[in-house]
């Protein structure tokens, strides 16, 4: 193996008495490529250099009963004094310990001064020594980690229908509750209960779906399920009318008539339940005790409708007492 004079002796020939022009550059780049080495470990050894360097720090705490609301601080940004071959490495992180932050109640225990840890981090970085911390404190937005229980609702106003269309079962949600977990702060912000959304779908047959629990904005908070199943059952109704005789009641011994004598009736019923008029039993009477002598009407009332039958409208709500003198 060759001498680093021997070395230095070829490159001082090659320099002289190069063969050819690429021979020459390479001599030349060598060249500065050894110098600029030379000038990189010289400057190297000098002790008075001043530059920032962040120092690495850990917070620990009991992260099942805690939660960050934001990053926590990992480093202390310091300005130090000391050799290059010294900050060197700390500048990339060599020979540094991190410093162990232990948070018993971090909710409480939010904050470290700075000052207060330049003790701890001066033997570490022996023998750099430190000018200035450039960070007043160190901040933790820690918050209690929680879970609670919160009931899923579907109001039937929320789902959009086809004309003709009625729901006609209960609405039933499985599961019908959810466990949320995360910040106790960002909890408390849920309104509840947590309405489902089914979107702007217009049903026409009965439905039998999973649906997304809504997003509540916050990586941080976490629910045991994704996912609900939504039943309900939703019928076909057609809207119907007939016309129908009002029945006096309780006119014995009273003079006078009522007018008019017949109205009409419009109603929704399942197509499945259409019937003959004849069997609809839907009675209207007009009581004579209900009379509004103000005025000499009477209101008609349903005494009698069957369960197929929903939403009656009449062409007119009273009847007129007629004196039949």
């Amino acid at each position: 193996m060759r001498s680093a004079e021997d070395i230095i002796e070829i490159l001082k020939r090659s320099f002289n008495t190069p063969s050819t022009k690429d021979e020459k550059l390479k001599v030349v780049v060598l060249c500065i490529i050894i110098s600029t080495t030379f000038w990189f470990f010289s400057a190297l050894n000098k002790s008075d250099y001043v530059t920032q360097i962040n120092y690495p720090i850990e917070v620990v705490y009991n992260d099942s009963l805690y939660v960050a609301l934001s990053e926590i601080p990992d480093k202390l940004p310091l300005e130090v004094t000391g050799g290059g071959w010294d900050l060197m490495t700390r500048s990339f992180g060599f020979n540094m310990e991190p410093l162990i932050i232990e948070l018993e109640n971090p909710i409480r225990d939010n904050y470290r001064l700075s000052s207060n840890l330049r003790q701890d981090i001066v033997p570490r970085l022996d023998p750099v020594t430190i000018n200035y911390l450039l960070e007043d404190s160190l901040i933790f937005n820690i918050d209690e980690r929680v879970s609670i229980d919160v009931e899923l609702v579907l109001d039937s106003a929320d789902i959009k229908l086809s004309p003709n269309q009625r729901i006609t079962s209960e609405i039933t949600l499985q599961p019908n509750m959810v466990r949320i977990s995360g910040p106790k702060s960002l909890l408390d912000t849920i309104q509840r209960p947590i309405r489902i959304s089914i979107g702007d779908t217009e049903f026409n047959k009965s439905v039998d779906q999973k649906f997304s629990i809504r997003d509540f904005g916050s990586s941080l908070i976490s629910t045991d399920i994704t996912e609900v199943s939504v039943k309900f059952e939703v019928t076909e109704f057609m809207r119907k009318e007939i016309e129908l005789p009002i029945h006096p009641v309780n006119f014995k011994g009273k003079t006078g008539s009522i007018e008019p004598k017949r109205v009409v009736v419009s109603y929704e019923t399942l197509v499945s339940e259409i019937r003959n008029v004849d069997s609809l039993n839907l009675v209207l009477t007009a009581d004579y005790s209900n009379l509004k002598k103000a005025d000499g009407t009477i209101p008609i009332e349903i005494t009698m409708k069957p369960s197929f039958i929903l939403d009656p409208k009449l062409s007119q709500s009273k009847v007129k007492l007629k004196d039949n003198e």
